[in-house]
């Protein structure tokens, strides 16, 4: 009861932001990308999901709830705006590389007595279980 109780609140609270539509766009966007690639080829169909030129009936869908959310919300909420000309530019970017020195293990810190003494089991047989 407790988990189906958690899920309603995560549920409301996603629709309470607006996240529902992010939700929606992503799903259509996954089905576009793999429909027009499977047609067109990988390249092709990438660039038409994202050019804005070819949405699907779930993209409309999600256009027209959001522009009906914006028309009705409060005043003093400032509306979201959604560019129709949304592009998606990839890009090969150079990953940075950290290198941490080692220490060579004379600097290594030496082992406290009381380390030692925790690492090392009792001489004691373990209790026995009772009946």
């Amino acid at each position: 009861m407790h988990t189906l109780a958690k899920w309603l609140l995560v549920a409301a609270l996603m629709v309470s932001i607006g996240l529902h539509w992010a939700v929606l766009q992503s799903a259509a966007w996954v089905g576009m990308a793999v429909s027009y690639s499977m047609e067109k080829g990988m390249v092709t169909g990438i660039t038409e999901t994202f050019d804005g030129e070819h949405p699907c009936p779930l993209c409309k869908m999600v256009d027209a709830g959001l522009t009906s959310e914006q028309s009705t919300g409060s005043p003093e909420q400032a509306p979201l705006k959604i560019d129709q000309d949304l592009k998606f530019t990839l890009a090969l970017v150079a990953v940075p590389h950290f290198v941490f020195q080692g220490y060579p293990r004379a600097e290594w810190p030496q082992e406290s007595q009381t380390a030692r003494l925790l690492s090392h089991r009792p001489n004691a047989p373990p209790p026995r279980q009772l009946a």
